[in-house]
C-alpha cells in the first residue's frame, strides 16, 4: 500500500500542473504534424502549463525547460497527457469555466503526441521562447504582517508524506481586513502542498511550534486558504475584502513529498491589509458531515447535504475535501423554478491533488437555491489508495479514517459595507465623511 501511494505520487510530478493562461496550439494549423518541433511548438506548451513545477528547484523531481531536459521523458510526457493525468487537474467542465484553468485543449495534446511519435525533434534554436524566470519574492512586494514557521523546519529523508501543522505565536489583536494573501512556501523542492487553518483554541504547540500527531484534517479547524504549485495568490478586487475576527489565531500546514536527503523549510504566510472604501466581503457555504459509516468492500458510498441561500448570491469558488477512498464530489444547485444545475463535479478525485476550483465567471443565485453536496467513497479493494477494504470506515482525523468537506465561496450582490479602512482597521462606517 505504501508503496502504491508512493508511486502514485511520482508519477503525479511527470508533467505537474501550471496556472498561466494559454492559447490553443493546433497541430495542423498550416504545417504537417511531421514537422512539429519542440523549440517552436513543444516548449510553449511547457512554459505556459508544466514549468511552474517542472524547473530548476521547483517541486518536480526533473526539470523540463530545454530539449536535452525534456528530451528523455518525450514518451512519458506523452502517455501522461493523452490520458489528461497531467497537468493534475480533476474538474470537469468546458474551456473557460475556471480561472486560470491548466488543463491542456486537445489541440496541445495532439501537438504533444505527434511530435513524440515523431521522434521528438528539437528544431530551430532561434525559435524557442525566451525562457521563464522562477524568483521566489513576494509577488505584491513585503507584506505588511508576516507570519511564519516558529523555527526552519527540517525534513528527514522518508518514503512517506509527512504532515506537520505548525502555529506561529500571533493572535490578531483587533478584527483586520485583509486585501490580498499569500503563502509562501519555503523550500519549493520538498513542499507539495500548504494550508491555512483558523485554529480552535485547544490546538497546543510543542516546544519546537509544532502540533504533534497532527494529520491532513484539522478537526474543528476552518480551511482559509492553500496553496499548490502554480496557485495565484489570493486577492480581491477593488472594493472587497476579507474579514479576519479578533483574536483568531493561524496554523500553518505543511505536506511534504517524500525525500531522499533532509531538506530544510520555513514556508510563511504574508497578508496585505486593505485600505479605502470596502462594500463587499466573500462568505461561505460548508456542506458536510461527521455522520459517515462505510462498509467494508462498499465501492459507491454515497453522503448528500443540503444548504439553502437565504440571499440572491454571486458563487466565486469551490473547493471539496476526502481522504484516500474518497472517489467523487458533485455540487448542484435546485434553483427555485425546479431547475436543477452542477456547477462542480469532480469526477476522479485526488487525495494528493486538492485544490482551489475559481470560476473564470461567477455564478448567479436567487435566494431560496438549495446546494446540493454530495460525496461519493470507495471502500473496495478496487481503490489502488485503500489501506484497508475490510475495515469499516468512519469519521476521523486520520488519512485512514473519511472527511466529508464541501465549499462554496460567494458574495452578496446588494450588500452595501460602505467600511472605510486604513490598514485593516475600520476608521469609520461615514464614508461620504471621509471621501470630501
Amino acid at each position: 500500500m505504501k508503496k502504491t501511494i508512493l508511486l502514485a505520487m511520482v508519477c503525479a510530478f511527470c508533467v505537474t500542473l501550471g496556472f498561466l493562461s494559454s492559447g490553443p496550439i493546433n497541430a495542423d494549423d498550416g504545417k504537417s504534424k511531421n514537422n512539429l518541433t519542440f523549440t517552436k511548438d513543444i516548449a510553449p506548451i511547457l512554459q505556459q502549463k508544466c514549468q511552474d513545477c517542472h524547473h530548476s528547484g521547483g517541486i518536480a523531481p526533473m526539470p523540463l525547460v530545454n530539449y536535452e531536459e525534456v528530451r528523455p521523458w518525450a514518451r512519458a510526457i506523452k502517455e501522461q497527457v493523452v490520458k489528461r493525468v497531467m497537468p493534475p487537474f480533476y474538474a470537469t467542465g468546458p474551456a473557460g469555466y475556471f480561472f486560470h484553468d491548466p488543463r491542456l485543449t486537445d489541440e496541445q495534446i495532439a501537438a504533444i503526441a505527434a511530435w513524440a511519435d515523431n521522434g521528438a525533434p528539437k528544431g530551430n534554436p532561434s525559435d524557442q521562447p525566451p525562457p521563464l524566470k522562477w524568483s521566489n519574492d513576494w509577488k505584491l512586494g513585503p507584506p505588511d504582517l508576516l507570519l511564519k514557521l516558529p523555527k526552519p523546519y527540517t525534513v528527514e529523508p522518508n518514503k512517506l508524506d509527512n504532515y506537520q501543522l505548525f502555529i506561529p505565536d500571533f493572535v490578531f489583536p483587533e478584527d483586520t481586513w485583509i486585501r490580498a494573501m499569500e503563502i509562501h512556501p519555503g523550500n519549493k523542492q520538498v513542499v507539495h502542498h500548504a494550508s491555512l487553518y483558523i485554529l480552535p483554541d485547544d490546538f497546543k504547540a510543542n516546544a519546537e511550534g509544532r502540533v504533534e500527531n497532527a494529520d491532513f484534517f484539522i478537526r474543528g479547524g476552518q480551511l482559509f486558504a492553500h496553496w499548490v504549485p502554480g496557485s495565484d495568490i489570493r486577492s480581491y478586487d477593488k472594493g472587497y475584502a476579507a474579514l479576519i475576527r479578533k483574536g483568531t489565531r493561524f496554523g500553518i500546514q505543511v505536506h511534504y513529498a517524500p525525500t531522499a536527503k533532509p531538506m530544510t523549510d520555513e514556508t510563511s504566510v504574508g497578508f496585505y491589509f486593505a485600505n479605502g472604501l470596502i462594500q463587499k466581503q466573500f462568505r461561505s457555504i460548508y456542506g458536510g458531515t461527521d455522520r459517515i459509516e462505510i462498509p467494508p468492500g462498499e465501492a459507491n458510498y454515497q453522503i448528500s447535504e443540503k444548504r439553502r441561500f437565504k440571499s440572491d448570491v454571486l458563487i466565486r469558488a469551490f473547493t471539496v475535501h476526502m481522504h484516500l477512498r474518497g472517489k467523487s464530489f458533485v455540487v448542484k444547485l435546485w434553483y427555485p423554478d425546479g431547475r436543477v444545475e452542477t456547477v462542480l463535479e469532480v469526477p476522479k478525485f485526488s487525495f494528493n491533488w486538492q485544490r482551489f476550483y475559481k470560476l473564470a465567471k461567477p455564478i448567479p443565485v436567487v435566494k431560496g437555491t438549495v446546494a446540493e453536496f454530495i460525496a461519493t467513497w470507495d471502500n473496495s479493494a478496487k481503490n489502488p489508495y485503500n489501506p484497508d477494504p475490510t475495515k469499516e470506515v468512519r469519521f476521523g482525523e486520520k488519512t485512514t479514517d473519511e472527511m466529508m468537506s464541501g465549499t462554496i465561496l460567494y458574495e452578496i450582490p446588494e450588500e452595501n459595507l460602505n467600511l472605510m479602512l486604513k490598514n485593516g482597521r475600520q476608521v469609520s462606517t461615514d464614508a461620504n465623511a471621509h471621501s470630501k
